[in-house]
């Protein structure tokens, strides 16, 4: 038989019954038990026992199921939503499951996890002409699926998840609607959705939102516009469109809420078209990204708000040009700077030494890449650094010559990756820049950058 670890009374776990097709077997019983965990169960089918002491409608003390990798697991039981204690479910790997619960969620459900699940069309089996459908009031806030491809849509019925507050939903290739009334949740604070190819709408407005303070959506590819009333959403504080290569983006002066937003960033949308031209005025803003998108964006004509601490752009030869000119001494407390400079084959120098270029004194990190024509770095341009920490420099192929000696004393770490004139002249001992970088605890000489040293680096 078995054995089964109890970590005390109110823990129940099976840790990998290989030959387990059903909780009956064996006499086993969940009374009294509050947190219930099943893993690794090939062959269990089914969560349904038929002793009456057994049933878990009979245990309504259950506070937390989590089930993993129990593919042959094809239902939930029927009678989940009568478990009234029931407030986190987790649910990984279980390849057999097509839907979580059958007309309702549990009452006191507030966190549902789902991962995994390749089968899972649908969270709640809604069949038709069902009075008791509504019966309940779902009190889920967080909601976070992933990796189920077979899933169309959350919910046919706008109000199963009405209390929702965050919800997140990554890779599920074939999700093409969020709610089919196309309605947010009206208490929503956090939306993320990754990786959804599929998805066309999000929401037809968000006039019904106005809590939500985070948005972020990458890959998907048919959605085309972002739904109306950005500019009531008065808490929002990050928006995040990431690859989105169909939305046509262009933000004007009364679109977005300018208070409370700290986090602007819009990466890979080729249909980008431009920054609001207000952005100055948006008080809260801290971080700022347009990267890899048209290379027409232009510059706002009042510049960028002072308070930014993180600024990145690439692909932005009217933005990065106009940028030099504004003087990003202006930006008093920026702290990380991330240029690349596509479509910039006239910059020789970084800093530029022509019109004397000077960096904010307050950055800690630099980053600066595909500059195809860069030659040398400037160095009067970071005469007044001294917190500088991390410096990398990625595919720069004409670069020969860094900072000079003693501007990058407070440096840890320098990371060059494809900049191969610059590597052979700053060998260990021998090479003529050398002497400039001996001192740096850390320095990293890379043929290529991968994602793990665009982390590592950060």
């Amino acid at each position: 038989m078995k054995m089964l670890r109890f970590a005390s009374s109110e823990h129940f776990h099976i840790p990998g019954w290989k030959e387990l097709e059903s909780l009956s077997q064996n006499g086993l019983g969940l009374v009294g038990h509050h947190f219930i965990t099943i893993k690794d169960c090939p062959q269990l089918v089914s969560l349904e026992t038929d002793e009456e002491g057994l049933k878990l409608d009979k245990i309504p003390s259950v506070e937390s199921l989590t089930i993993w990798n129990c593919k042959r697991l094809n239902r939930l039981p029927k009678f989940l939503d009568a478990l009234s204690f029931l407030t986190v479910v987790s649910i990984y790997g279980c390849s057999g499951l097509i839907s979580f619960a059958e007309n309702n969620f549990p009452p006191a459900l507030n966190k549902l996890e789902i991962w995994e699940c390749e089968n899972l069309q649908n969270l709640v089996y809604e069949k038709e002409n069902n009075k008791s459908m509504s019966s309940n009031i779902c009190l889920l806030e967080h909601l976070d699926i992933r990796y189920c491809e077979s899933l169309i849509c959350l919910s046919s019925r706008g109000d199963v998840c009405n209390r929702l507050r965050h919800l997140q939903v990554y890779n599920c290739s074939s999700l093409s609607s969020l709610f089919l009334n196309t309605k947010l949740p009206t208490m929503l604070k956090q939306l993320e959705i990754w990786n959804c190819p599929m998805l066309e709408c999000i929401a037809q407005d968000f006039h019904e939102t106005s809590d939500l303070e985070c948005i972020k959506i990458s890959g998907a590819q048919n959605i085309k516009s972002l739904p109306r009333g950005l500019d009531k959403l008065n808490h929002l504080q990050e928006i995040q469109i990431v690859n989105c290569s169909n939305m046509v983006v262009s933000f004007k002066e009364s679109e977005l809420p300018t208070t409370n937003l700290r986090v602007f960033s819009i990466e890979g949308c080729e249909n980008f078209g431009a920054l609001p031209m207000c952005i100055n005025n948006f008080i809260s803003l801290r971080e700022l990204m347009v990267w890899n998108c048209s290379a027409d964006i232009s510059f706002p004509d009042e510049g960028f708000p002072t308070g930014l601490t993180s600024l990145a752009i690439s692909n932005a030869p009217k933005i990065y040009s106009s940028l030099v000119e504004w003087g990003l001494t202006r930006l008093t407390s920026l702290q990380q700077l991330t240029i690349g400079g596509e479509g910039c084959s006239n910059v020789v120098s970084f800093p530029e030494e022509g019109i004397g270029m000077m960096l904010p004194p307050s950055l800690t990190f630099i980053c600066i890449e595909n500059f195809e024509n860069l030659e040398f770095m400037y160095s009067k341009g970071f005469q007044h650094i001294n917190s500088l920490q991390i410096l990398s420099i990625h595919n720069c192929p004409k670069l020969t010559s860094l900072p000079e000696k003693g501007m990058l004393l407070s440096l840890e770490r320098l990371h060059i990756y494809e900049c191969l004139l610059l590597e052979k002249v700053s060998t260990r001992d021998k090479g003529r820049e050398w002497s400039k970088i001996a001192h740096i605890p850390y320095v990293n000489f890379k043929i290529k950058k991968s994602r793990l040293d665009y982390q590592l680096e950060r």
